[in-house]
């Protein structure tokens, strides 16, 4: 009876153990997979997308915006563009000199010289949060890839997204008043990443809603790494305010 209880003992231990091996396993892969993302945004000496942001708030709510990214590291020339449901459009462009944002609501532009120049991007709430997403890992030195600051990620294997085979990784985000250091907006995140290319193809945000409600964001990407871009394709000149 003792050895059948000490087997017993050794078999849940060892079940116990492959698990734990496996857990592990699994948050160093995910982890290792977003860093790669990381690593291939902030090594691109060019890029360019397409995507689609759909917002699904309160009972049944729906909105749809596009937007579309252009970037050359060297020259340096950026381009964000978002067209929001309803006609509204807001747009971040950069050459080497400044940063600048037009708003076509309120048909004003903001001009951001060097060396200040991260607030046309961080601070671009008029973009539905898309301005925030692949721009950061372009400029990871800046922002620190903040699209991809996943806590507790888990690889929850592959799927295929337009095509492509991509990585399913899991995990929460949130955001931190600094002064405290307590966490807000904790929400639920699914990013899906290129197995060949590393670039994100999707990334679902689920924030916990009140009862009856929803509050998740699908942000979609069809994404081009290292394209031939000319300068032509950065050029926005904004309308004069009436």
């Amino acid at each position: 009876m003792k050895t059948r209880s000490m087997s017993a003992w050794v078999t849940i231990f060892l079940s116990a153990a492959l698990l734990v091996v496996h857990a592990a396993a699994h948050a160093q892969n995910a982890e290792s997979i977003l860093q790669k993302a990381r690593d291939t945004y902030a090594q691109l000496k060019s890029y360019a997308d397409t995507g689609v942001m759909v917002h699904e708030y309160g009972t049944s709510s729906v909105d749809k915006h596009t937007f579309s990214t252009g970037f050359n590291r060297s020259p340096r020339h950026f381009l964000f563009d978002f067209h929001k449901q309803g006609g509204d459009r807001y747009v971040i462009w950069g050459d080497p000199d400044a940063f600048h944002t037009w708003w076509q609501a309120t048909g004003q532009q903001t001009d951001y010289p060097n060396p200040n120049n991260a607030p046309a991007i961080s601070l671009s709430g008029q973009c539905q949060g898309t301005a925030q997403k692949t721009p950061t890992l372009l400029y990871a030195k800046v922002f620190g890839s903040a699209m991809l600051n996943i806590a507790d990620p888990v690889l929850d294997g592959t799927e295929e997204i337009g095509g492509r085979s991509c990585h399913r990784v899991t995990g929460r985000m949130s955001d931190m008043y600094a002064a405290t250091g307590k966490e807000v907006n904790i929400r639920k995140v699914t990013v899906w990443i290129d197995t060949e290319s590393f670039l994100i193809r999707k990334m679902v945000e689920e924030s916990k809603p009140l009862p009856g409600q929803r509050s998740r964001d699908i942000t979609t990407y069809e994404p081009r790494s290292n394209p031939t871009l000319n300068d032509a394709q950065f050029k926005f000149t904004a309308p004069e305010a009436r």
